[in-house]
């Protein structure tokens, strides 16, 4: 009797445990924890909380994360539909798996820049259209074109290309580097995040670690990378909040 005690006490930590460790993060910035399940919808997909014998479903609008049996799943824009894809390899360019049409696994496959520019992995076009897709690293893009690297090598590719724009971004910033005027930055920075932590912006969330990236690099003096400033151009010209991004460039671009 002691000994089925013990393992039912164990069985139910080991419940427990399981139930903790999956949990989503909504736009906002709360973590929910509870037993979850991803619904696919044809626009907006769903993710189902059950947390003390209570439902409730977050769409991809206003979750941002999943994490479920030890998969992340980001809420990505795909075309007009908002899904949750599955990150298989992250970076300034992230690999994501999304549900094919009339399918449950997560087959297709999706690339995300940081900047907001993102395809769908193509099959008959991979090579012209990766080549064009990845033009700003022409190393890689040239051994795309060669056939050195194709679709069969995808994951060597993505490493490849994140480790060229990481040194492209550091050779740009020894050669062009400027002193930020933090007085004037920072003022300008958070005058934007906040503006848009109270936004309706579908895209917020993108924008507002876009804003914090930056307002890393300006606390810490260091140079902000350009790839930085043309996603928040990629989010926010043509907005109601442009006139708030170019006061950020110009301070961004003032010398001490």
């Amino acid at each position: 009797m002691r000994t089925s005690i013990l393992t039912l006490g164990f069985t139910i930590i080991l419940q427990v445990s399981f139930c903790q460790s999956n949990f989503l993060i909504t736009t906002k910035g709360d973590t929910l924890y509870g037993d979850l399940k991803i619904l696919s919808y044809d626009i907006v997909d769903r993710v189902q909380l059950t947390a003390d014998k209570k439902k409730k479903s977050f769409t991809a609008l206003e979750a941002k994360t999943v994490f479920l049996n030890n998969e992340m799943y980001h809420s990505v824009r795909h075309d007009t539909r908002y899904n949750f894809m599955v990150l298989k390899q992250s970076g300034y360019l992230s690999l994501y798996g999304f549900r094919i049409d009339n399918q449950t696994t997560y087959d297709g496959r999706f690339l995300v820049k940081r900047d907001g520019d993102a395809i769908e992995v193509p099959n008959l076009t991979f090579k012209k259209t990766m080549q064009e897709f990845l033009k700003d690293c022409m190393s890689v893009s040239d051994r795309i074109k060669s056939g050195e690297l194709g679709r069969k090598n995808l994951d060597t590719l993505i490493t490849l290309y994140n480790a060229c724009i990481d040194e492209n971004t550091k050779l740009a910033a020894l050669a062009n580097a400027t002193a930020v005027n933090t007085e004037i930055s920072l003022p300008s920075i958070e005058n934007l995040k906040v503006k848009i932590e109270n936004s309706s912006l579908s895209s917020r969330q993108d924008i507002l670690d876009l804003i914090r990236d930056i307002e890393t690099k300006v606390k810490g003096s260091q140079p902000v990378p350009n790839y930085l400033i043309e996603g928040l151009k990629g989010y926010l010209v043509n907005t109601e909040y442009n006139v708030d991004l170019e006061k950020l460039i110009i301070a961004l671009k003032s010398k001490q």
